[in-house]
């Protein structure tokens, strides 16, 4: 592996590390918090499989792309209720949870999909050019802190110990550096597995975790969704100013 792409892909990896840091740092940090915190996140993969992933996935996976969002979509929905309820991930602490359990793994499992696509799309556009490389890297980055405290709020607001939310963080970070690595094995069929990470990553933001934001009363909660969807927008258009095609 070129020492830059190597840089990059680890790079990328920290992000996710960073983000799961943030929202598990030492202290105490209350369940209405983690619920917004949720929210956010629910907001942010939206705007992410609505705006980002869907249409590329059309452009690159042709007429049977859709097909494959909602195969992905399905596989996770299937998941989370033959195997996650009989598994959950980490162990548990005592006390109320703001989220199911089972939730954990379901969430895990679409955004470690996601986070692999990640690092599919920086390998594959460093292979065209390496300075086509590194500005993918910079729009990939963009969202890695909000993928990395995403999955980490998950964690944490199901009852699992600060070790285990850190630990799915780090996963993360594990399926982005493996996407980097295994893009030279899929070749052509990277658009096919980026539509199948799309469907994974639209059940956990559109069913999971809207399901779990739309448990609390009030106005907070809808209107941290709509931050964490103004927060993609933001981020989208400060990669296209800054002249990058994502």
């Amino acid at each position: 592996m070129e020492p830059l792409l190597l840089l990059l892909a680890l790079a990328a990896s920290g992000g996710d590390v960073l983000g799961g840091f943030i929202v598990t740092a030492p202290r105490r940090m209350g369940d209405r918090t983690l619920s917004l915190l949720i929210a956010l996140g629910a907001g942010n993969l939206l705007g992410v499989a609505l705006i980002e992933l869907i249409p590329e996935t059309v452009e690159h996976a042709g007429a049977g792309g859709p097909l494959l969002v909602l195969a992905g979509y399905l596989f996770i929905h299937f998941f989370e209720h033959v195997f996650a309820p009989h598994f959950h991930f980490g162990e548990e602490t005592h006390g109320t949870n703001v989220v199911d359990t089972h939730v954990t793994s379901t969430a895990l499992i679409g955004l470690a999909l996601h986070a692999f696509m990640d690092g599919v799309a920086i390998s594959s556009a460093f292979v065209t050019s390496p300075g086509l490389g590194v500005l993918v890297f910079a729009a990939i980055m963009l969202h890695k802190l909000p993928e990395g405290f995403t999955i980490a709020s998950v964690m944490k607001a199901a009852g699992t110990t600060r070790r285990w939310a850190m630990t799915a963080a780090g996963l993360l970070a594990i399926a982005t550096f493996l996407g980097v690595v295994a893009t030279s094995a899929i070749g052509d069929l990277a658009p096919y597995a980026l539509a199948i990470a799309t469907g994974s990553v639209l059940y956990v933001g559109a069913t999971d975790l809207m399901a779990e934001v739309n448990k609390q009363e009030g106005i907070l909660n809808p209107v941290m969704v709509m931050v964490g969807t103004a927060m993609f927008f933001g981020v989208l258009a400060l990669v296209r100013i800054a002249g990058i095609q994502v």
